[in-house]
């Protein structure tokens, strides 16, 4: 199994047990939507510019949060299959956890996209956390594409 086919497998994993149970808040279910919608926004553009399933790429990824140690929590859970740091927010009581799948680079489908966006958020929210960016770098054509160019209501 290539690495990105087991990174998948486990992502799709996680997010079935991870969903399984959990009732979302208003607020969680309206970042969920808002962060589906940016994938889907975001995937219209990467095709549009030439990204297409066989397209090796990088994803990089932030989460914020209030509490330090869940934060640490969050990080051991995703550091099997990430390189993950905690750094200070620019807002007070705030830290921020940034990872990446670098150097390492990964194929996806639509819908593997959507499934690690949705895993994302709610391994996030189980930790009181939230998925906030991520960006995609396809180092064949030297292009970034981030979810922060997106505006979704």
């Amino acid at each position: 199994m290539t690495h990105i086919a087991g990174l998948i497998v486990v992502l799709l994993l996680s997010f079935a047990s991870a969903s399984q149970g959990i009732e979302m808040s208003e607020y969680q279910q309206e970042i969920m939507n808002r962060r589906v919608s940016e994938a889907r926004a975001l995937w219209n553009t990467m095709e549009s510019e030439g990204f297409t399933p066989k397209t090796v790429a990088a994803l990089d990824f932030v989460f914020f949060s209030k509490s330090e140690n869940e934060a640490k929590e969050l990080i051991e859970q995703l550091s099997e299959n990430y390189s993950l740091e905690l750094v200070p927010a620019s807002e007070k009581d705030y830290v921020l956890i940034k990872g990446t799948t670098r150097p390492y680079g990964n194929e996806f489908t639509f819908e593997q996209w959507l499934s690690w966006v949705e895993f994302m958020v709610s391994v996030g929210f189980s930790h009181n956390a939230v998925f906030s960016t991520w960006s995609v770098y396809a180092p064949s054509s030297k292009t970034t594409w981030s979810s922060e160019s997106i505006d979704v209501q």
